[in-house]
């Protein structure tokens, strides 16, 4: 079992426990199954608009989004947002996943094994999803209400006296709202590490969610953006080596290689790769990633090259788009570090803050073990049957010769 100091300095070991084969390969599956869900509900949203494929090709390559200042159909912004709920659940389960190989590991089993993770994850991960949509619906419920007790004051007099009666109940609901918008947000960060740890159902899920924020809401927020500088951290440095490491390949086969159809490869499989920052950001985050990106050397992946004639026409061809593909997986590799060290990182961060909180040790905490049942053997039964038919048989043989036994004793 591993030995925690139960403060900020723990948060700190989540770039060491997110640094794992086996947690990276855990995300890196959920940013690739999300992904491909959401790039293709969101093609599927630019093509019910009537925008063409080649246009959002040209745009956004594979990771399309919607801006609200677009004029889309209502059925657009739906495909759009099934496919952003689709990624959400996906990257929650995966989240469960970590951490309960986190969870593990810090118990001391360095050996727990990714399908038993996926497999819990798969039958409890659920509480992960479902706790956050409670607290939204109900938001929502909250504020239909309020819609409907606004339609009152279209009464004439009466409304606007009603109006006035409700002003103060009305600003208090308005403030537990925004508590409840706030607890949504922790149960969305926190809420897989709750479930990784415990196997807790939706409504201690909830429970522990509302207990985090009402008992320790500073250091919950400070314990979040340590991890968040520990995960960029991680991220930066990896995506730094990863670009170093493609351009050492490229030194190595340009040794045989001829360099006019080395680049035509490397520049054809550049065109099929472009990283789009959202328009909302702002504008400091902007100016970091392309300067990030421009230090790594990888300007391509704001600006791709326009296509060339490929070399070797066809085969030229395959190559480049395989190239492209291998491009987006690095990309996906060097991000699984970054939530593996999230996931990691909020699993430590829960284990803390319920022992501050609780005064409880989860690591201490021994799973009860149940013993199945053996199924016994047909041959077995057999021979159960054989030995029940003898063990008859043999009280038959001694009956009577006991009662002869009596009849000469009379």
């Amino acid at each position: 079992m591993t030995n925690l100091h139960f403060n900020f300095k723990d948060v700190f070991r989540a770039g060491r426990l997110g640094f794992s084969a086996k947690k990276m390969w855990i995300s890196f599956l959920g940013l690739i199954i999300g992904g491909i869900g959401y790039t293709i509900l969101s093609y599927i949203a630019f093509l019910a608009a009537g925008i063409e494929i080649s246009e959002v090709w040209s745009s956004y390559r594979l990771m399309p989004f919607l801006f609200f200042d677009m004029t889309f159909p209502w059925y657009s912004w739906v495909l759009w947002i099934v496919g952003i709920l689709w990624w959400l659940c996906v990257t929650l389960i995966t989240g469960v996943a970590v951490s309960k190989v986190t969870y593990e590991q810090l118990k001391g089993d360095e050996f727990y094994e990714i399908k038993e993770a996926f497999k819990f994850a798969l039958k409890n991960g659920k509480s992960a999803i479902l706790a956050p949509f409670v607290l939204i619906v109900f938001i929502a419920a909250l504020i239909v209400m309020g819609i409907i007790l606004a339609l009152i004051t279209w009464i004439p007099y009466f409304g606007q006296l009603f109006f006035a009666l409700m002003a103060i109940p009305a600003f208090f609901v308005c403030i537990f709202i925004l508590y409840l918008v706030v607890v949504t947000f922790v149960s969305l960060v926190i809420g897989p590490s709750i479930v990784g740890t415990t196997g807790n159902d939706t409504f201690d899920t909830l429970f522990e969610s509302f207990s985090v924020i009402n008992d320790q809401p500073w250091r919950f927020f400070t314990y979040e953006f340590l991890l968040k500088l520990v995960m960029f951290a991680g991220v930066i440095i990896l995506g730094f080596f990863a670009a170093k490491a493609i351009y050492l390949c490229y030194t190595v086969i340009n040794i045989i290689v001829p360099d006019e159809k080395l680049g035509n490869l490397f520049a054809n499989a550049a065109y099929y790769v472009k990283i789009v920052i959202p328009d909302f950001y702002p504008e400091a985050i902007k100016k970091f990633i392309t300067g990030y990106v421009e230090w790594i050397g990888m300007p391509n992946l704001l600006f791709p090259p326009e296509y060339i004639p490929a070399y070797e026409s066809w085969a030229g061809a395959i190559t480049s788009f395989v190239l492209g593909i291998i491009y987006y997986l690095i990309i996906a590799g060097v991000l699984s570090l970054g939530c593996s060290i999230y996931w990691a990182g909020n699993t430590l961060i829960f284990t803390v803050l319920v022992k501050k909180k609780d005064d409880k040790n989860l690591l201490e905490i021994k799973e009860e073990v149940f013993e199945e049942k053996k199924e016994e053997k047909p041959e077995e039964k057999l021979e159960e049957k054989e030995e029940e038919k003898k063990a008859k048989k043999r009280k038959k043989e001694e009956e009577p010769q006991e009662k002869t036994e009596e009849e000469k004793k009379e």
